[in-house]
């Protein structure tokens, strides 16, 4: 609870398989018609399900953020915020959270794509460190534009025991 205000405030956690039928129902009632279905969702959450964070207030999934991580990059699948609970800086809790999973997994970049008139979620993004890479004119088919952003990170290097590794880059030794 934010004393404050007295307002409670949701609790973000990783992600479990019995939080995917709510996932799919806050995705489908967010990216209709070009929403995850459910048996795609449990595909990706066997595979990525390990860095997916959802948000929570009451027991109820009030939003998530779906990371697939890479080798060396990885791509933010999805962020979405139930409308009653929007406006309140929860789709920044979501993506801070997203972005230190993937930092914490050493990857060198993170991308997504938005819908060029989607306003509100260009802004998010570039708030939390993305920048424009590109555009494709029919990505998810025809009508179906999207902007492709990207979040590089960076790593202070001289922090750890680092060699360089020709064509890789720095890499752990030994």
């Amino acid at each position: 609870m934010n004393i404050s205000n007295g307002v409670v405030q949701p609790r973000l956690r990783d992600a479990a398989v019995d939080d995917l039928a709510a996932i799919a129902e806050l995705e489908s009632s967010t990216f209709t018609p070009l929403a995850y279905p459910y048996f795609a969702l449990r595909q990706l959450y066997d595979i990525h399900g390990a860095d997916w964070v959802v948000a929570e207030l009451d027991g109820v999934l009030c939003g998530y953020a779906l990371v697939a991580v890479g080798r060396h990059t990885a791509w933010l699948l999805g962020l979405a915020v139930s409308a009653s609970h929007q406006g309140r800086g929860l789709g920044s809790s979501l993506l801070d959270r997203a972005v230190a999973q993937c930092r914490s997994s050493a990857v060198d970049a993170i991308f997504i794509t938005v819908r060029p008139s989607n306003a509100p979620a260009t802004k998010l993004y570039e708030n939390s460190g993305f920048t424009w890479a590109g555009h494709e004119a029919q990505y998810f088919g025809i009508g179906e534009p999207r902007d492709l952003l990207v979040h590089r990170i960076a790593y202070d290097w001289t922090a750890t025991d680092r060699r360089w590794h020709k064509g890789r880059g720095p890499v752990d030794s030994g």
